[in-house]
């Protein structure tokens, strides 16, 4: 059975040859896409307590202009404020996200040996870009208004379509509600699992945050055990029947491009063992051996059948 520390000493493996590109990978991606996990803004708590207390010196200011500009201050604000937010979800869409993407595909390639820093960008080739900004660009409104409405609700969004990018990172051209319903169905009973996954980094977050942009050295760990983590979510859709291999990687079949061997039985499960079981109970390769090169002849796939 899969556990949150094989999936991290897997990703570790795997990610220890490639280190140093997946850190200019991941770097690149945060800082284009805004996603900085690395970055942490220090709250300086005396400065908040000052300015509760009266003690701080442009606090009678402030208040002042409040009282003479009166409605007109809120009106500018809030003008302002929605025209930053316009403007960065404009950002994220046609820019943050489909990096976002590439970098998932980056990983999951890297992950077999094929390790490729033109990977981050593949969203923008081929006729990928359009789709892959539609699907990712409807997928955070909808967080984005769950978490407005109700807080949790949305978090349980976000987690609900966790699958989406890496769908987008093999096959750009799968539907936008295909992609939502194949990520939904295949979180089932996942959601808990993936947060508490996540959440076992704060650790390391935490150290790195003593040392200047230390928690970017973090960012390449976190990103490879994700991979780790949707491959077994990619074994789970398939074995289940809820999507196809054919329908994954059929775009970059037309590209000439496949990336079936990439996923091939990953981690040699056992896919009919793993029907009769509950989330991927057996099949995984001694840790020690995550990243074997899956690919298959025509006689061992018509034995999976």
């Amino acid at each position: 059975m899969w556990t949150n520390s094989l999936l991290k000493k897997n990703g570790w493996n795997a990610l220890k040859p490639y280190y140093w590109t997946a850190f200019g990978v991941s770097l690149v991606a945060a800082l284009l896409s805004g996603n900085n996990r690395g970055i942490r803004i220090n709250v300086n708590h005396r400065t908040v307590s000052e300015w509760n207390s009266g003690w701080n010196p442009y606090r009678r200011y402030y208040e002042q202009i409040l009282n003479e500009w009166g409605d007109m201050f809120y009106v500018v604000f809030l003008s302002a404020f929605f025209m930053a937010l316009v403007i960065g979800m404009t950002y994220m869409a046609f820019l943050g996200n489909p990096v976002n993407v590439g970098k998932c595909r980056f990983y999951c390639k890297a992950r077999t040996g094929d390790v490729n820093f033109g990977n981050l960008f593949e969203s923008f080739q081929n006729g990928r870009y359009m789709s892959t900004v539609k699907v990712m660009f409807s997928m955070q409104m909808q967080i984005l208004i769950g978490l407005l409405l109700f807080v949790v609700p949305g978090v349980i969004r976000a987690y609900e379509y966790f699958l989406v990018p890496y769908l987008m990172a093999e096959n750009p051209n799968l539907p936008k509600e295909r992609a939502f319903e194949i990520s939904r169905k295949t979180m089932e009973n996942e959601k808990m699992k993936c947060f508490k996954l996540s959440l076992s980094f704060i650790g390391w977050y935490i150290v790195g945050s003593f040392v200047i942009f230390g928690s970017f050295f973090v960012n390449p760990y976190y990103d490879a055990t994700m991979a780790e983590f949707y491959t077994c979510m990619r074994a789970k859709m398939i074995s289940y029947g809820i999507t196809t291999e054919s329908e994954l990687n059929g775009a970059y079949n037309r590209y000439s491009d496949s990336v079936s061997d990439v996923y091939q039985n990953p981690y040699d499960m056992d896919m009919n063992h793993y029907q009769n079981q509950n989330h991927m109970n057996s099949g995984y390769q001694d840790s020690s051996q995550p990243h074997v090169n899956l690919k298959k002849d025509s006689d061992d796939n018509n034995h999976l059948h």
